[in-house]
């Protein structure tokens, strides 16, 4: 009970609490909606106010902005006056003075374009333009003048230039090759003065450094001597000025590339890109135009056999400087048609060496000199075309340049060369074999190799025709094999101990060593053997018939003997080796034969007078072959007579 009185007594004091809340939360309701009701009141009040306020802040700053402007414009107006006397000064004296003024005028005169509404501005603005092109021409005329200075104080010596010529260009010698073609503390000078006309888009500065750069190659070119002459020169030229002005054009060439090592670092080192590499471009193109069209005028100039030679120079020396010349221009769009002028030189040079050795080879065969060497030693076609052949050899490139496309050249300037080609095909085949003499794995089987192989074995086998249809105007036959074997031998033995025998095999060599043994045997033939066959015939059996076989055998054996001498004592072998070997066949084959006679026939008494029919002994006749015939002696009469006393007075 008591507890139930507790709770009652807190439960009214609890809704009594509430009701006084519920009293309290009216009032509050009603007092906010009386202060809305005055703020909304005041709000309508102060409104005319806050427009008022808000147009005169926009105002103030409307002002504001106005003053700054013409703050701006007024010091813009004022820049010219601020920098002339820096501008006037020039570069000279203070660059880095002037090219901070340099640079507030222009823009200064970029901001006042944006003005030139008013007349004020536009009078202000042609001010100061005016100006400003003066200081970029003073800038322009420092910029050459250091520029000009600086080449001169570092020009290559011409003599550093003759002796860098020869050197290869790649990566590794770049470094040597390279000069600082101005000092390099004036750089930094011309790189400053060169941003800011190339940023004042002032054209005249490339044009002047393009011209002053050319004045400089065409110095080094005189200093060295060179200058290539107009087509219409070349084409009146002899061989010997024909080869020199290969030289001064190979020489040029090298020169060029040389120095444009130098030319394209010095225009990369002040020139930003792509300026530099056009301007490198266009200072290059007109001489490696000019060395296209010369090379192109050679390539068509007169031919001559030994223009071959001055051919492969010209094609080593472009083929040594395309690779440098490739790297250094093909970048450039506008240098892409000249680089494929010089690739096509290239070629013409190469095609033009092939068909120049075949019109060679034609030569050979339609020599029709008359001439012939009186002694039957080599003729001078056959040394002329071996010297020409040694030469040619001597250019490891000859085989690559003359025929390394055969599939478009083949036809062109060796024709058919199956017929040819037998021999060094069989060359090819022999060095492939251990221990041949052909020469090793070498690259002989290249085509090209074998195209040049088989245009060599046809000029040696025209020449060879040619001196059989030359030796058949000898009235004598046996000069006219002793010629053919002279010829024949050189030809063997110019072969053995050179390049060619590479090329040609040693097949080859060996039908031509069985030839020269055949010309000699053919000249034994006909000079020897007849006499040596009639000291070998039988005698006839009758005394008396025998006596005057005797005296006719040893009448015709000394008549033979001393018009061999005669004639054959200005004969000539011009190889000591196959002199010797010819001589021992001969003394071999006769003097056996005739000591045979001799002792055969020694007591025979068929005649009164021995020593009118046995003039010579074994050794006598063994002293004329040795020590008289083939050494060219001019025998004179009187000389024929006292040896004919000497030779009579023998037995």
């Amino acid at each position: 009970m008591v507890g139930d009185t507790r709770l009652s007594k807190k439960a009214g004091y609890i809704l009594d609490r509430l009701q006084v809340l519920g009293r309290l939360s009216a009032e509050s309701c009603a007092l906010l909606d009386a202060l809305g009701a005055s703020l909304h009141e005041l709000t309508g009040l102060t409104a005319p106010i806050h427009c008022r306020a808000t147009a005169l802040t926009q105002a103030q700053r409307n002002i504001s902005a106005a003053n700054a402007a013409v703050d701006e414009l007024l010091d813009n107006l004022d820049t010219s006056r601020r920098v002339q006397a820096m501008l006037e000064a020039g570069p000279g004296k203070d660059l880095d003075g002037f090219l901070d003024s340099l640079g507030q005028l222009e823009r200064s005169n970029a901001y006042l374009m944006q003005h030139a509404g008013m007349a004020a501005v536009r009078a202000e603005v042609q001010h100061s333009q005016l100006l400003f092109n003066r200081a970029l021409e003073q800038c322009d005329a420092d910029f050459k003048a250091s520029l000009a200075a600086g080449a001169r104080a570092a020009a290559p010596p011409a003599a550093w230039l003759r002796s860098k010529l020869e050197v290869p260009i790649t990566d590794a010698s770049r470094g040597e090759l390279c000069l600082e073609l101005v000092p390099p503390g004036l750089l930094p000078k011309l790189r400053r003065m060169v941003g800011l006309m190339i940023a004042a888009q002032y054209a005249p500065a490339q044009q002047g450094y393009t011209a002053l750069r050319e004045r400089a190659l065409q110095q080094a070119l005189q200093e060295l001597g060179l200058e290539l002459q107009p087509a219409a020169a070349v084409a009146l030229m002899s061989s010997e000025q024909l080869d020199k002005h290969i030289r001064a054009w190979h020489t040029q060439l090298r020169l060029i590339t040389l120095l444009m090592l130098s030319e394209q670092r010095l225009a990369a080192a002040v020139w930003p890109e792509p300026v530099g590499r056009e301007l490198f471009a266009a200072l290059v193109q007109p001489h490696l135009a000019a060395l296209a069209a010369a090379g192109q005028d050679i390539v068509q100039a007169h031919k001559a056999p030994e223009k071959v030679f001055s051919l492969l120079d010209m094609h080593r020396h472009l083929a040594a400087s395309l690779p440098a010349l490739q790297a250094m221009l093909a970048a450039s769009s506008s240098m892409v048609p000249l680089l494929g002028q010089l690739q096509a030189l290239l070629a013409a040079a190469a095609a033009a060496a092939a068909g120049l050795f075949a019109e060679y080879a034609e030569s050979v065969a339609r020599d029709g000199a008359k001439v012939l060497p009186m002694d039957g030693t080599v003729h001078p076609l056959t040394a002329q075309v071996l010297s020409y052949l040694k030469r040619l050899l001597g250019y490891e490139i000859a085989a690559q340049v003359m025929y390394g496309d055969m599939q478009e050249r083949e036809d062109n300037y060796i024709g058919d060369v199956s017929g040819w080609a037998a021999a060094a095909a069989a060359g090819d085949e022999a060095q492939q074999q251990p221990g041949s003499s052909g020469g090793g794995a070498d690259g002989s089987s290249s085509p090209s190799r074998r195209a040049l192989a088989a245009g060599i074995a046809r000029l040696l086998m025209q020449l060879q025709d040619n001196l059989e249809a030359k030796s058949r105007a000898y009235k004598n036959e046996a000069i006219a094999a002793l010629f053919m074997m002279n010829n024949v031998h050189y030809v063997q033995w110019s072969v053995e101990g050179s390049a060619a025998l590479g090329l040609l095999g040693g097949e080859w060599l060996e039908r031509h060593k069985d030839a020269v043994e055949d010309w000699g045997a053919r000249y034994h033939e006909l000079t020897w053997l007849p006499i040596i066959n009639m000291l070998k015939a039988e005698p006839p059996s009758d005394v008396s018939r025998l006596k005057l076989v005797l005296k006719e055998t040893f009448a015709a054996f000394n008549a033979a003997i001393e018009r061999i001498y005669t004639h054959q004592s200005g004969w000539t072998i011009p190889d000591a080796m196959l002199r010797g070997a010819v001589k021992r066949v001969i003394k071999d084959d006769l003097l056996g034969t005739y000591q045979a006679f001799m002792r055969r026939y020694a007591d025979v008494q068929f005649t009164a007078y021995p020593a009118k029919y046995i003039k010579y002994a074994a050794s006598d006749v063994a002293s004329i072959i040795d020590d008289d015939l083939f050494e060219t002696k001019a025998v004179s009469m009187s000389k024929l007579s006292l040896t004919k006393e000497k030779l009579g007075a023998i037995g």
